[in-house]
């Protein structure tokens, strides 16, 4: 059968970077393979290949089980964080790196057991000419004003941005049919999407392992499930996928998250509310969509004033706030956290966070209790305690002076014997007396209850007791 010239050209580009794929018989499904869902993604936004080519290992051993990379087709130049979301030609892979750079760093990941997402942006082209209702399409190569929504005159390479998206007017036509600001809203002809199969088969052959859809919301749900079907046809059921969907008066998680796996604003909005300054702590667990694939962050790069100054979505005034938050998404049981790599980095908790949800997950597969529960043992609207059944637990103070309280009362809980606290490596005992169960060591045995420093999380897993009768 005679390929199509964008699918064909998608082949030469297999070809060109040395992989030989071999084509699915028609008519016979892949066999599908249930996924792992991720433990943790580290997200390392705008991030060279080589850079994180030198950091995969010491990331997988902290417990990131994925890292994403920023997408990897050829974009509009410069250096800018953004560039990298408007797309020039998906036949070229061209991104943080060389395709050669992008297979060496998958190689090394998957050397060191962790996985590869890519993020791919499939609604829209980039706007080059900076004029804010047209583009000239002789920069897309492969692509005609057939492949748009948007206004055209016969023999014209200018194509006219036709409308603006509507949030809030109970139907989601604009929002899927109009352009994002002044970027080309693509509509998914045979020839885009035949282009877009060509790119995630390439990228599935240097050895990606799963997904992100950027602008989920703005694609027709049809046309994304075609997208994750042929994704887990060609990759045996062994890509890992998520979408981006924003939540807005026209548009729920509800729509998307029968696809695949989608981004959890609305965890996030509630968690701001929660950690903000003015917020109570009281009000969590917060509200968050039904769903345990869901992919859960304090923040992500489109929340961040200081990355988008006019177009930060329902931003923290104190980011600081935001790396509490992110301490609190990686002690829950629920969701794939997603960790942005500047939060990483700033936060001294957040790596022991991924190690403290790497135990959980492993205590809970030899069938220990690690259920999440969110305590009532301290009334505050600054610090909440977090219990995983018997096996560990999370503290959080968002405050700034130091929390000090003599006496903690555990009756109610699970929680019982020795812990140890991650980062700091102190012992905490929980001990029964006189019918009741009490915080009888924090550090030492001269001093029982909870001690907790200004801006901090403390995560603590369950040891033999032994491990608390030092000094």
């Amino acid at each position: 059968m005679a390929l199509s010239p964008p699918l064909a050209a998608g082949v030469a580009l297999l070809t060109s970077l040395g992989l030989c794929l071999a084509p699915l018989q028609a008519g016979v499904a892949a066999p599908l393979q249930a996924v792992e869902q991720p433990l943790a993604i580290y997200h390392a936004f705008h991030q060279p290949y080589r850079q994180l080519g030198s950091q995969v290992c010491g990331l997988a051993r902290q417990g990131y089980s994925h890292v994403q990379i920023s997408p990897a087709q050829l974009s509009s130049r410069g250096s800018e964080w953004w560039r990298r979301y408007q797309p020039i030609d998906h036949s070229r892979l061209e991104g943080l790196g060389t395709a050669e750079e992008l297979r060496q760093l998958i190689d090394r990941a998957h050397g060191c057991r962790i996985k590869v997402i890519a993020d791919v942006v499939f609604n829209h082209m980039a706007d080059l000419d900076g004029r804010p209702d047209q583009e000239d399409l002789r920069a897309f190569p492969g692509l005609s004003s057939a492949d748009f929504n948007a206004l055209s005159r016969p023999g014209d390479p200018l194509i006219r941005r036709p409308c603006e998206p509507d949030y809030a007017n109970n139907e989601r036509r604009s929002e899927v049919e109009c352009w994002l600001g002044t970027l080309p809203d693509l509509n998914f002809s045979a020839n885009v999407r035949a282009r877009h199969k060509a790119h995630l088969r390439a990228l599935l052959a240097l050895g990606i392992d799963g997904f992100r859809f950027d602008a989920a919301k703005h694609m027709p749900p049809a046309v994304v499930k075609e997208y994750i079907d042929y994704v887990n046809a060609q990759s045996a059921g062994r890509s890992w996928n998520y979408l981006e969907v924003i939540e807005d008066h026209d548009t729920r998680a509800e729509e998307y998250n029968g696809i695949a796996a989608v981004s959890d604003f609305r965890l996030y909005r509630s968690l701001r509310r929660a950690f903000r300054y003015g917020g109570d702590l009281r009000s969590l667990p917060p509200e968050a969509l039904n769903d345990s694939r869901s992919v859960v962050f304090g923040q992500n790069h489109d929340t961040i004033r200081a990355l988008n100054p006019q177009h930060a979505l329902d931003p923290y005034d104190d980011e600081g706030d935001a790396y509490l938050a992110t301490a609190y998404v990686l002690a829950r049981e629920a969701g794939t956290p997603l960790v942005l790599n500047r939060d990483h980095r700033r936060a001294a908790y957040i790596p022991y966070g991924v190690t403290f949800r790497r135990i959980m997950a492993a205590r809970g597969r030899e069938g220990r209790n690690v259920r999440e529960t969110v305590l009532r043992v301290i009334d505050s609207p600054l610090v909440l305690v977090m219990e995983r059944g018997a096996e560990g637990f999370f503290v959080v103070n968002k405050g700034s002076g130091r929390w000090d309280q003599p006496v903690l009362d555990l009756t109610l809980t699970k929680l019982d014997g020795c812990y140890r606290e991650l980062r700091n490596g102190f012992t905490v005992a929980i001990e029964k007396r006189q019918g009741r169960k009490f915080v009888t060591r924090w550090g030492r045995w001269s001093r029982g209850g909870i001690e907790l420093q200004g801006r901090d999380a403390l995560y603590f897993i369950r040891e033999p007791f032994d491990q608390c009768s030092a000094p």
